[in-house]
């Protein structure tokens, strides 16, 4: 019995460059991956500031008051797809308050709210 040596055992070196290339690969797409989250980490945190500021602000705003118009409810299916007959309708004065913020410069968002025409909380 002979028994045969393999001179060639081991790996190439291309199958190591090859390796090492695709090692780098999965390294640069981890990278990109870790990068693309905190750069939407940072803009949640950016947005959540501003809706802050809005909503401090919100209170102090300014109603300013327009037409009134008469809202209609209507019935309909559970997917809004059919609409009934009128169920009834609510005369009301359409408002807007105006709040500013910051976010690179002085915005505003608008809110449209609606009130009474009797005037306070009356039903």
């Amino acid at each position: 019995m002979s028994k045969k040596i393999k001179s060639n055992a081991g790996e190439s070196v291309v199958e190591v460059v090859a390796s090492i290339f695709i090692f780098l690969i999965m390294i640069g797409i981890l990278q990109g991956a870790i990068s693309y989250s905190g750069a939407a980490l940072e803009k949640n945190k950016q947005i959540r500031q501003v809706n802050a500021e809005i909503l401090q602000n919100l209170p102090k705003a300014v109603i300013v008051k327009g037409e009134t118009k008469k809202i209609t409810f209507v019935a309909t299916n559970s997917d809004m797809t059919v609409k009934g007959n009128a169920v009834f309708g609510v005369d009301a004065i359409l408002c807007q308050k105006r709040v500013g913020y910051t976010n690179g410069g002085t915005k505003t968002m608008r809110f449209g709210c609606y009130e009474s025409p009797r005037g306070g909380d009356t039903p």
